[in-house]
């Protein structure tokens, strides 16, 4: 078989299955919380703590029909100081609010940042003598976690879908962790939810999840399911994206993207992020207000660019609905560069890190991902070797654009 089916090897086993949680999709299906929180009442978690940050839960409307169903089902305390790019601090202020309620589960409302911060407080409230940086920086293991509901907001990130927590950071260190505790037992894609986004915020979340394809689809040892997902993950997001910066109110293009980014959620849950997601993790400990998939949008095109050839068949495959032109042979990566770069200039992506950083900041953000906790998770499942002279040309090359 050719392209990039006969790449892939037949010899490695991999499990073909859908993530664990029970993930309810389309519009009108927040009401279904309100069963979720009636058994997980009868079964003795009828204590919640609701993790949000200061505007998402109200902003989206989620709010209105979330606090009668909470007032009727269970007892709940609110921790509503989520920040962007959370801090071990903030979550371990939030795990605080939980152990004095004796909160037996978690519900988090909100986007990316929310539901990790959401798993990382249902890891400590299991673990009450420990706090965030024994897990995340300590190596010590997880053995258990508080059920986890995720009402989703974005349509990025796609935490509420995946074993991993990578949003916690403290100083220069941004740290990440997989543990099949961190699924959420339930999960809720509403796209009414995410009327109120801001049209920055719908590109960034929307670009976090193009990235979580192409780079899922590449990882080393990525399976013919993470690849299938991702593709069709690249394709509704180039279909959708525009039309929900013109007609914020479209339902169905908020429909399509929600579930783009569950599924290309899903797909890097199996084929692991990698070279794009280090690169913007350091920038964010340099620069915490910038949005985590702007940041990532930021840096796709300078790693795209040398990814690029040593994955021409499955990039080609994936990036068709964006570069049609593409054949798969690695000569056509600045063909692939361009054709991104005009797909982000139309929807307001930036292409550059020039707005942030200068040339006199890539020694200090070459050094945080070359000694990253995330780098030795993430980098081994990068298709390409990286070093210290890639990492400084890919900023470099990314100042540039």
């Amino acid at each position: 078989m050719g392209g990039w089916e006969g790449k892939i090897d037949i010899h490695k086993v991999f499990v073909l299955r859908p993530t664990p949680p029970r993930i309810t999709c389309g519009v009108g299906a927040l009401a279904g919380l309100d069963g979720i929180l009636a058994d997980m009442a009868l079964s003795g978690r009828d204590k919640v703590l609701v993790v949000t940050d200061a505007t998402a839960y109200t902003a989206s409307g989620a709010w209105d029909t979330v606090l009668p169903m909470l007032e009727r089902h269970v007892t709940f305390e609110h921790f509503d100081g989520v920040r962007l790019n959370p801090t071990f601090a903030s979550c371990e202020a939030a795990a605080r609010r939980g152990r004095d309620m004796q909160a037996k589960a978690v519900l988090a409302i909100g986007g990316g940042s929310v539901i990790d911060t959401a798993k990382v407080v249902a890891v400590l409230l299991r673990h009450p003598i420990r706090g965030a940086a024994d897990f995340w920086e300590k190596g010590v293991p997880i053995t258990a976690a508080a059920p986890i509901v995720a009402v989703n907001t974005a349509h990025g990130g796609g935490s509420e879908c995946t074993a991993l927590a990578m949003a916690p950071t403290d100083g220069e260190h941004r740290p990440a962790l997989r543990s099949p505790h961190l699924y959420p037992a339930y999960a809720i894609e509403d796209p009414a939810l995410t009327i109120s986004l801001p049209a920055r915020h719908t590109v960034s979340s929307t670009i976090d999840s193009l990235t979580h394809a192409l780079e899922a689809a590449t990882a080393v040892g990525a399976s013919p399911y993470a690849v299938a997902l991702a593709r069709e993950a690249v394709r509704l997001i180039a279909a959708c994206l525009p039309t929900a910066i013109a007609q914020p109110g479209n339902l169905a293009a908020r429909y399509w993207l929600m579930y783009a980014s569950a599924i290309a959620g899903m797909s890097f849950d199996s084929g692991m992020p990698h070279l794009p997601h280090t690169l913007e993790h350091a920038m964010a400990a340099l620069c915490a207000d910038i949005p985590h998939g702007e940041g990532i949008g930021m840096v796709l095109p300078a790693v795209l660019r040398s990814l690029y050839p040593a994955a021409p068949e499955i990039l080609a495959d994936i990036l068709s609905p964006i570069a049609p032109e593409l054949t798969g042979v690695p000569g056509e990566a600045r063909l692939a560069v361009d054709r991104l770069k005009e797909f982000f200039t139309a929807v307001g992506q930036p292409t550059g890190i020039g707005t942030c950083f200068t040339g006199a900041d890539v020694p200090a953000l070459s050094r945080l991902v070359l000694k990253s906790s995330l780098s030795r998770m993430l980098l081994p499942y990068s298709p390409i070797r990286v070093d210290a002279d890639l990492v400084a040309r890919l900023f470099h090359q990314a100042l540039e654009s």
